[in-house]
């Protein structure tokens, strides 16, 4: 097949020598009288079957013409003859005639044939470089006739036999629009072809399209562009031939349907990155879009293309959009049938910089909350791993475009997809640090004060500056996967601190008296929330709700969400606040009465977790050994992260146990008084190893969210240790049998010491024994010792002698035949170390009460004199 060429004006002047084809055969060219008159021309006339052969050499056929001739001889032969002559005239005339007829009707007959039975069948239509002037065009088809249509009934079947050769010389066709008969568009040549009757004919024709109307060309394209099919008219005159026979000039004029591109509906961005700020504002914008050409027929190129991206408008989105975007694209190629990939970059523009676009025409500056709005839409989408629709349109930018393809510009109009991230975790972790509960007597709510920290993944193809200048979280606690049980109700946006570190964003918001709502019917998940954080180690806890967030970027500042999230924290519990064990620093009698004693004590409780709370007026049960001894409260206690020192006062009162069981017949308050009496007892006599429960009860506090919590309320400590013992040391005169000690009260009352009966020993053994009582001793008309009770003084812990007292000899009796004596008589002048043993009633301030000392290793001086 023949290449084409890529100029029209390459191509002969198809008019100029096909005119001479009209003319008459000129007499020094034999072939084309030879091709044009083949049934009248021969070189010999003996051939032809209507000749009458002459013999110059035989006279009897001379003579036989003159007697033919002669009037005056037979006329019989003659006539015949003449018959003869004039049979050979009709037949050569009536040949003549046929021929005239066959050069007049052929065209016709052709004409018929070629608009009834070409068929043209494109296969492959590919147009590129656009310019001023037209554009390329390559196109593969096939050309062949089809001789069930030719309108003679299938007789070109029978020409079709011979195999004859049909010649088009080469011409300019034109390109038109069916409707419009005369009128083209473009036009563009095809060269010399040739195509044997009843086979097909591969044509291909590579040229250039030289636009002549670029009205309809635009119209075209654009049809192209947007139909599923697309009538195009080809015209022109073609000079044929059929084998060696004459050349016919014959009009083209055959509507070719092709495969348009049917708006280019399956458009998306399959890849985008926003990787910066770019320099004229904005942020970088990059990406690949891919671009699905529904035609089968029909590939494009057109070219660098710039795109604008826009956006609907939310109050009139089918009047107005924003321009949000422009992007360039170096060559814009749809291949047929394929998916393209188009590489794509430009940037998105400030907020400064929208274009709010009437489609009726219109372009103004738009300034308002809208824009924000739709922005912030469509970033949160987007960093959700949602997609949205947005529009991409083909913009006429370029000033050297020739209007032709501008006009057809306007018309790539594409929904596109625009991808959300690839992951949908954006808040990938979200935590609640420096907790404190604010409780008040609102059996509904709560306050929350602390820090609500997140973690915020940014997509790995968004590595822009983000600043989080504000945020506004709704959240909702509940149960690891459970419904929710309490409602974080921030009614304003909060100040907050980010930090970035690529794609990784760091936001805290500090909450301060942050109502807590309890849902209805959700206390007692609630309360299980509050007994789990006091009791366990670690607790989870989720949080789920949605955020909004004010934010600075190169975009401009607008409002990004609301972005849900819905995450589980894990939060160090207080764990019994035992995992450091309480500590009961101090104790100490302030006060008293006949029956009770007011106490101050000073209890350290060590809190691992970050969470604190005001919890208002407390009070507690002191309980030794299964009896409660007394109560406490703690004004105003907060409990705050780690150390934690409360100070409460209560009341020392055996008689309480009873009382809080007073439906109890089998309560025995003779039991309570057994454990206070030892519980002060172990106290006095330094022994630190004995713990006491400081337990909760309903009443614990007037705080309803947290009555059964403290209901279960229990931690336990051990006694606190003395600053000095209580008997500091004893001095034993063996010749007087008598004991002076020295005593140090470790309490702020006084304490009189009214009966004392008391053993010491040695590894066991006993040494002596003392046996006072005081009271009878002083009632008495005739005192036997003249002894006073011993009064201990308060200690108010200012000095080392607060609370010290040195007693007067008292009368001791030494076991003289013990083991323990003799070992006390070798340390003689020096000192002893013995365990003792006493039982003392004493008054502690206005109550009466017995104590039991015990003490071992008391180091006693030993002492000859009285």
């Amino acid at each position: 097949m023949d290449a084409i060429h890529t100029k029209a004006n390459a191509v002969p002047n198809a008019n100029r020598s096909y005119g001479t084809r009209n003319d008459s055969p000129t007499p020094n060219t034999p072939n084309n009288a030879h091709e044009q008159t083949p049934l009248l021309h021969s070189d010999d006339s003996a051939s032809h079957p209507y000749s009458i052969p002459i013999d110059n050499n035989d006279n009897s056929n001379v003579n036989e013409r003159q007697r033919s001739l002669d009037p005056g001889g037979d006329p019989t032969p003659d006539r015949s003859k003449w018959d003869h002559y004039l049979s050979s005239v009709k037949a050569v005339a009536l040949l003549l005639v046929g021929c005239v007829l066959v050069v007049v009707l052929s065209p016709l007959a052709a004409q018929r044939v070629l608009d009834r039975a070409l068929v043209i069948d494109i296969q492959k239509t590919d147009i590129h470089k656009m310019d001023d002037t037209g554009f390329q065009i390559s196109i593969e088809s096939t050309l062949y006739l089809d001789s069930s249509n030719d309108g003679f009934f299938g007789l070109t079947r029978l020409v079709e036999s011979f195999h004859p050769i049909m010649t088009i010389d080469p011409t300019v066709l034109s390109l038109g629009i069916p409707s419009l008969d005369n009128v083209q568009m473009a036009e563009f040549p095809m060269e010399r072809q040739q195509m044997p009757m009843g086979q097909q004919l591969p044509l291909k024709v590579s040229a250039h399209v030289l636009v002549t109307n670029s009205t309809l060309m635009a119209e075209f394209f654009s049809s192209t562009l947007n139909s599923s099919t697309v009538q195009l008219s080809i015209r022109g005159a073609l000079w044929t031939r059929l084998g060696r026979l004459w050349y016919m000039k014959l009009r083209l004029n055959r509507m070719v349907p092709l495969d348009g591109l049917k708006g280019i509906q399956n458009a998306t961005l399959v890849s985008m990155a926003l990787p910066g700020d770019h320099p004229q504002g904005g942020i970088i914008m990059s990406g690949v879009a891919r671009i699905n050409n529904p035609s089968s027929v029909v590939s494009m190129g057109m070219g660098s293309v710039t795109f604008g991206v826009y956006l609907p408008s939310n109050t009139h989105p089918e009047v107005d959009q924003y321009q949000i975007a422009e992007m360039q694209c170096s060559q814009l190629r749809l291949e047929a049938g394929q998916s393209n990939n188009i590489e794509l970059s430009g940037r998105l523009f400030h907020l400064d910089d929208w274009t709010r676009i009437e489609i009726r025409g219109a372009s103004i500056a738009h300034e308002g909350s809208e824009k924000q709005l739709l922005l912030g839409q469509l970033l949160s989408r987007f960093i959700q791993g949602d997609n949205s629709t947005i529009q991409v349109r083909a913009l006429s930018k370029d000033p050297s475009l020739p209007p032709w393809l501008s006009q057809v510009f306007k018309g790539i109009v594409l929904d596109m997809i625009f991808p959300g991230a690839p992951t949908k975790d954006f808040i990938r972790a979200l935590d609640l640090e420096q907790l404190q509960f604010g409780f008040t007597d609102d059996k509904d709510s709560a306050l929350l004060s602390g820090r609500l920290s997140s973690t915020l993944q940014l997509p790995p193809n968004v590595t822009f500056p983000i600043k989080v200048l504000k945020m506004k979280p709704v959240a909702r606690l509940h149960p690891p996967g459970q419904p929710n049980m309490a409602l974080l109700d921030i009614s304003d946006f909060l100040t907050t601190t980010s930090h970035q570190d690529h794609t990784t964003l760091q936001v805290r918001v500090d909450l301060e008296d942050t109502p807590l709502r309890i849902l209805e019917d959700r206390l007692s998940d609630f309360y299980q929330f509050l007994n789990s954080s006091f009791s366990q180690d670690w607790i989870e806890l989720g949080i789920a709700g949605d955020a909004l967030a004010m934010v600075e970027t190169g975009l401009g500042t607008f409002e990004l969400g609301p972005i849900p999230f819905d995450v589980v924290t894990r939060q160090k519990g207080l764990g019994g606040l035992i995992s450091t064990p309480p500590l009961l620093e101090s104790l100490d009698v302030v006060d008293s009465t006949e029956h009770s004693l007011t106490v101050k004590v000073t209890l350290v409780l060590w809190n691992p977790s970050n969470i604190s709370a005001s919890l208002g007026d407390l009070s507690f049960l002191w309980s030794f050994d299964g009896y409660e001894i007394g109560m406490a409260t703690s004004p105003e206690l907060t409990l705050g992260v780690g150390n934690n020192t409360i100070e409460a006062y209560g009341m020392m009162n055996p008689s309480l146990h009873c009382d809080r069981r007073q439906y109890d017949p089998l309560c025995d308050p003779e039991e309570a008084i057994r454990a206070a009496r030892e519980f002060i007892s172990r106290y006095i006599s330094g022994d630190n190893t004995t713990s006491i429960k400081v337990l909760g009860y309903p009443e614990s506090t007037h705080i309803p969210l947290l009555q059964p919590m403290m209901e279960s309320f229990s931690i336990e400590s051990s006694l606190p240790e003395l600053d000095q013992e209580f008997l500091i040391s004893a001095t034993m005169y063996l010749l007087s049998s008598s004991l002076i000690m020295e005593l140090k009260n470790p309490l702020d009352t006084i304490i009189t010491v009214l009966y004392i009966n008391g053993t010491a020993s040695y590894k066991d053994e006993p040494l002596g024994h003392i046996l006072i009582d005081f009271e009878k001793d002083m009632a008495s008309p005739k005192p036997i010792l003249s002894l006073k009770p011993i009064l201990i003084p308060a200690n108010d812990h200012q000095n080392e002698t607060s609370g010290y007292v040195k007693t007067p000899r008292l009368p001791v009796m030494f076991d003289l035949s013990s083991v323990g004596y003799e070992a006390l008589k070798k340390a003689l002048g020096g000192s002893l170390e013995v365990d003792v043993l006493c039982h003392i009633k004493a008054k502690v301030g206005s109550m009466v009460t017995w104590v039991d000392f015990v003490k071992d290793g008391v180091v006693a001086n030993v002492r000859k004199g009285f």
